[in-house]
């Protein structure tokens, strides 16, 4: 399994994370250090996010005759739009308009990177290994996340924002000349053909019919009420994302605002990794208690004046956020129909989508007139009313678990 081609990717991608997760620590820093002003922070934040939204473009792009090209490319481009910052900065031209104009053009950029990770995957690893070398990608993504995240506002402290500016440029350009060595073996014509019948307006055409088919289908269901902790979940996040550095200036420092961003990273992670053992608990109790649990840990967290005991607190409120991201998956996975599920999910990711960039933009407006830290407790009052929402709403309270949910949950009164 372990050849040429996929210990370069695996290289590749590594300092492709590294760049990503300086990058996004430094840039809301930077942007809060040069405006005392959670609102360009919230700004950046929904400009940051709202290219996920468009991640449904990326399919048709992504060719197997472009691969190599793809990952080149957007290496070179993202460390080149990391220099400009540094370079802004000794002219004395840096300003956070220039920033909030490069964020939003780094991140559609990286919209490529990662699916065209996992498409070229297949092609370099033999199919009995595919399932291996899927888990080693994801591993190592989610691990150096959380690692990255919590020293990287150490290392903001140490050598100051505009030089992270640089690392960040230096690791694209490492992953760069990593994923240059990589060997795409070519297909037959008749597949790449294939391909390129399938245009970006098809795509467009069929998002559309499957988005507008996926409504019909849910609108009588339970799924909206089932989704709003998802979506309220994903809208907290950003906003709590956009006041954050101003939050983490109030507890200390980039350090403190490091760490925090990887206590929820972890604590996402660590929900993700024990989701399958509270499977076999009813889904409706589950998520009443995990939210509750969620909303009290994060209350305390904004209450107590430890700042490590507040970052443990912030992380452990993410872990139900974790096991219910993977639970309410598999549910729909599990009782909406095979031939109906890409456009139920097609809503369905557009709905959650919007929600994280919306909540940065809401949160970067609030901050200025009522603190950072109200945002950040109304945080932990909006996980425990999902889990009051659940406790008195009949069909969401007495949801089996997951493996006896059937179809006649989806209409039940």
């Amino acid at each position: 399994m372990w050849n040429k081609n996929f210990a370069f990717l695996v290289s590749g991608r590594i300092f492709t994370n590294i760049g990503d997760s300086l990058y996004a620590v430094a840039s809301m820093w930077l942007i809060y250090d040069l405006t005392q002003n959670s609102f360009y922070t919230g700004l950046s934040g929904f400009l940051t996010m709202a290219p996920l939204i468009l991640q449904f473009f990326v399919g048709p792009l992504i060719k197997q005759e472009r691969y190599k090209s793809i990952l080149i490319y957007t290496q070179m481009i993202q460390a080149i739009l990391l220099l400009v910052i540094p370079l802004a900065h000794f002219l004395g031209v840096l300003s956070v308009w220039l920033v909030l104009i490069i964020n939003p053009i780094a991140s559609i950029i990286q919209q490529f990177v990662y699916p065209t990770h996992a498409a070229i995957l297949p092609t370099i690893v033999e199919e009995k290994y595919l399932t291996k070398a899927n888990s080693i990608m994801n591993a190592t993504y989610q691990l150096l996340d959380v690692i990255l995240l919590g020293i990287s506002g150490a290392i903001i402290a140490l050598i100051g924002t505009v030089f992270v500016y640089m690392l960040g440029s230096v690791t694209f350009f490492i992953a760069m000349l990593l994923f240059f060595y990589i060997k795409i073996p070519k297909t037959d014509l008749e597949e790449k053909d294939f391909e390129r019948d399938f245009s970006l307006k098809d795509k467009w055409e069929n998002y559309k019919a499957d988005l507008k088919n996926g409504y019909q289908f849910i609108k009588g269901s339970l799924i909206p009420k089932f989704l709003l902790a998802a979506i309220l979940a994903n809208f907290i996040i950003g906003a709590v994302s956009a006041i954050l550095p101003e939050y983490a200036v109030y507890r200390g420092g980039s350090d403190i605002y490091g760490w925090y961003l990887a206590a929820m990273s972890f604590g996402l992670l660590i929900g993700s990794t024990i989701s399958s053992f509270f499977s076999q608990f009813p889904l409706g109790k589950v998520t009443i208690i995990g939210f509750f649990c969620s909303g009290l840990s994060w209350f305390l967290s904004g209450i107590t004046n430890i700042h490590l005991l507040s970052v443990i607190l912030f992380g452990g409120s993410y872990v139900a956020i974790g096991i219910t991201n993977v639970l309410f998956l598999s549910s729909l996975q599990k009782i909406v129909p095979s031939d109906l599920l890409g456009r139920v999910f097609s809503f369905i990711v557009g709905a959650i989508s919007i929600a994280a960039p919306l909540g940065s933009l809401t949160g970067g407006t609030m901050a200025p007139f009522i603190g950072s830290w109200i945002i950040f407790i109304f945080g932990s009052i909006a996980m425990v009313f999902v889990s009051i929402y659940w406790l008195v709403m009949p069909t969401l309270r007495n949801l089996p678990i997951t493996d006896a949910l059937e179809y006649r949950h989806l209409f039940s009164d």
